[in-house]
């Protein structure tokens, strides 16, 4: 069996988000070039999330974009929904959520994008119950054995030389 060509069974739906009674649609799909460049920005955009939410300063100077950077980007994720968004008068805040709901999409998916938009632009409150119930990632740590150490071999350790003249 021979792989098929990606294209005749790859699709990928347009994003399509409400402002203002309107719908706008984004492409899901963006160049591999600006993909790259998402995937870049990600880890600087969850050190600054971390950051918030912890409720410490952000260094402005790692910052996660900067505004020229910010400007492009919005302008290749949003192909040319930007203009009919512009066109449509759209304020600095939409077009901000716009972008970190697009930044969000590319980097996980439509359920994580989806959260940050109907959340308005912030991270959603962590969940305690889905915390709790989650296992956690590394095994905890053994206290040790009760029953006394043994040796690597399995075999009762030796005794270590005694501290005082009496043996005890």
């Amino acid at each position: 069996m021979a792989f098929r060509d990606l294209d005749e069974f790859l699709e990928a739906e347009p994003l399509v988000l409400p402002i203002g009674g309107k719908e706008y649609a984004f492409p899901s799909d963006i160049s591999a070039r600006t993909w790259l460049r998402v995937q870049r920005i990600g880890p600087q955009m969850d050190r600054a999330l971390a950051a918030k939410q912890a409720g410490e300063p952000f260094d402005a100077d790692a910052e996660a974009l900067t505004d020229v950077d910010s400007d492009e980007l919005l302008a290749e994720l949003c192909g040319d929904t930007l203009e009919e968004m512009l066109d449509d008068g759209l304020t600095s805040t939409q077009l901000k959520l716009v972008l970190a709901t697009l930044l969000v999409f590319h980097l996980t998916d439509r359920e994580h994008a989806e959260a940050i938009w109907n959340a308005q632009g912030e991270a959603p409150a962590p969940n305690r119950a889905a915390r709790r119930s989650t296992p956690p990632a590394t095994p905890a740590r053994s206290r040790g054995s009760r029953a006394g150490s043994t040796s690597r071999s399995g075999q009762p350790a030796r005794r270590g030389p005694t501290s005082s003249s009496t043996g005890t």
